[in-house]
């Protein structure tokens, strides 16, 4: 009996539920576009799971590394261009600085993202 009233404290309690990123979810644009214009190119999504884009999405992730603000994340995503529209899964390694609730730096390429509440993460693919 007593187990089975911890194990739904056990599961909402699971890592696996929270984000991975102390990151606002939605849409993120590169410093210095506007959010209304923004080519798909300098658009990135975060859904709580991993960091997508115009290129990659459904990401699954988990943190590899955190360092104050700074996360290695191993994320598996969806691979989205193949010439014959063959979609596959791919695993990569993301390093970021979480800069503030709505910024990010990807440390691999030095880019700034900021939050872009208008635009809808799903609305651009």
């Amino acid at each position: 009996m007593r187990l089975s009233l911890l194990l739904p404290l056990a599961a909402a309690a699971s890592p696996a539920l929270a984000d991975t990123l102390p990151l606002a979810r939605g849409a993120y644009v590169e410093r210095g576009d506007a959010c209304a214009d923004a080519p798909n190119a300098v658009i990135r999504r975060y859904d709580g799971q991993g960091i997508g884009s115009s290129k990659v999405g459904r990401c699954t992730g988990r943190v590899l590394v955190h360092i104050r603000r700074r996360y290695t994340l191993r994320q598996n995503c969806e691979q989205y261009g193949d010439p014959r529209g063959r979609r596959f899964r791919a695993t990569d390694n993301v390093k970021v600085r979480v800069d503030g609730r709505t910024s990010f730096t990807d440390l691999k390429t030095g880019t700034h993202y900021r939050l872009c509440p208008g635009l809808h993460p799903a609305s651009r693919s």
